[in-house]
């Protein structure tokens, strides 16, 4: 007790010491702990919100960039196949106009051989009527 003496402790000063301390205890954590728990919990939910939302949205874009990478190379082949046809008629149509030429080329050969010998014919058939005549016009003379 004396050491309680040497400290100068009264318990009727500590007693209400104590009960204002539970008192201000009681209201700080009435008045803000209550407050300041409530908003922290929000504050982790609304994180945990946006976090969510984010993943989601990051999954949508990613489905949209598989769609749209799809599509390219679906466009890609599309152009390639329309390249390979393209390049297929066109060879097709150069070996048609090839041998279209070919067969004319040989016609119109036919044709110059056809007119060439119906030429040679009637230069001969000219030169035998001349040569008939200048054998009758020398025989006549001749006589």
């Amino acid at each position: 007790m004396d050491a309680l003496k040497a400290l100068n402790f009264d318990l009727w000063v500590f007693i209400p010491q104590v009960v204002n301390l539970l008192i201000v205890i009681g209201v700080l954590y009435i008045l803000a702990y209550k407050p300041v728990t409530k908003m922290l919990l929000e504050r982790e939910e609304q994180i945990e919100g946006a976090i969510k939302d984010a993943a989601q949205k990051r999954e949508e874009a990613q489905a949209i960039l598989a769609k749209y990478e799809a599509q390219i190379q679906g466009a890609r082949n599309e152009a390639q196949a329309i390249i390979a046809n393209a390049t297929k008629v066109g060879e097709e149509m150069k070996e048609e106009i090839i041998a279209g030429a070919r067969e004319e080329a040989a016609k119109s050969l036919e044709r110059a051989k056809a007119e060439i010998e119906r030429e040679k014919a009637r230069a001969l058939a000219e030169i035998k009527e001349e040569m008939s005549t200048l054998i009758v016009l020398a025989a006549g003379r001749v006589i």
